[in-house]
């Protein structure tokens, strides 16, 4: 991959341009023309190392339950088990990682459900197996940018890496205008010189309504980001962990903005413990090469916070790995 690859996709990484011509935004400093943008992006796309480029919502915001969820699952029960966990539309992840705790999905529960009584239903229909329903309480970091640039490729990225400021509150309205509007932008992005006002097209609204909605909802923290998300493996990272902490309560937000000062760690979360089966409140996601390399930056992680009693979970199957549709109904 050449330099001008990688800084595109640390650019579409961190903040997509909502703009008429973003293809043109994203060729600043880089002496390539707009459609040569789009040709890279699309050979990318084709490449398997973008997934997806759109909208990545707050869910909170929008009026829905998430969270993780680990349950135990005997052995010969974890195909079928995972095929009906996968069956429910708010599943868009879910691993299996090693210990009693075998199967994690993370689960979305629309406005007006109650997410532990979907949660039991999900439980009771695979067999009443334990489990652990573990929302995040604070976010310290919810940022997946991976590290794709080499030495001499940050100047000319560095220019296009910050986000735009987020207002206090959130006003989302579930209209059916915005519903619609967010069913659309939760899709991939087309890789056409207009893209926003293709979209807005079969919206019946003009581009600039559109831009200035998307806009006006990333400020008010509606939408995280407007974004790509690469596939890790592609692009080097073939290995991740989720390393679990058992942290003193008074220390969480201490070490948690230790942790999410660290460029390997891409999540950052507390949430409750359980236990004494489950006794760790404060999880971080980290990304490497191989699992060497994410057993010692976990390792470098522990020295910086003076934790000791923590546990690397690493994903060994993926059953469901999707973006989350929002209002599937």
């Amino acid at each position: 991959m050449d330099s001008i690859n990688r800084v595109i996709l640390d650019r579409v990484q961190r903040s997509f341009p909502i703009v008429s011509h973003p293809f043109s935004v994203l060729t600043q400093g880089l002496g390539i023309s707009e459609s040569e943008a789009l040709e890279r992006l699309s050979s990318l796309k084709q490449e398997r190392v973008i997934r997806q480029i759109s909208a990545i919502f707050n869910t909170g915001a929008l009026g829905y339950r998430t969270s993780l969820v680990a349950m135990a699952v005997c052995p010969g029960e974890l195909e079928r088990v995972a095929s009906v966990i996968n069956g429910y539309p708010g599943v868009s992840h879910n691993y299996l990682r090693p210990g009693e705790f075998n199967m994690w999905f993370t689960i979305a529960v629309p406005p007006g459900e109650s997410l532990e009584e979907v949660v039991a239903g999900l439980s009771a229909k695979t067999g009443n197996f334990p489990s652990l329903i573990l929302p995040a309480l604070k976010k310290y970091k919810l940022a997946v940018v991976l590290d794709v640039l080499e030495e001499g490729d940050w100047e000319a990225s560095q220019d296009m890496t910050k986000l735009p400021p987020t207002e206090a509150g959130c006003g989302f309205e579930a209209t059916a205008e915005n519903i619609a509007l967010v069913k659309c932008i939760q899709e991939d992005l087309p890789l056409v010189e207009r893209p926003f006002a293709l979209w807005a097209q079969t919206l019946n609204i003009t581009e600039a309504q559109l831009l200035e909605v998307v806009s006006t909802w990333i400020r008010q923290g509606a939408v995280r980001r407007f974004a790509a998300v690469l596939n890790h493996r592609q692009v080097g990272f073939r290995a991740n962990g989720m390393v679990v902490w058992d942290c003193p309560q008074e220390r969480l937000d201490e070490i948690g903005a230790i942790l999410a000062t660290y460029p390997e760690v891409s999540h950052c979360y507390s949430r409750p413990a359980c236990p004494p089966q489950w006794p760790y409140n404060l999880y971080a996601m980290i990304h490497g090469r191989s699992g060497p390399q994410c057993e010692e930056i976990a390792n470098r992680l522990a020295r910086a916070t003076g934790l000791g009693n923590f546990r690397i979970l690493f994903s060994t199957k993926e059953y469901k790995k999707v973006r989350l549709k929002l209002f599937w109904d």
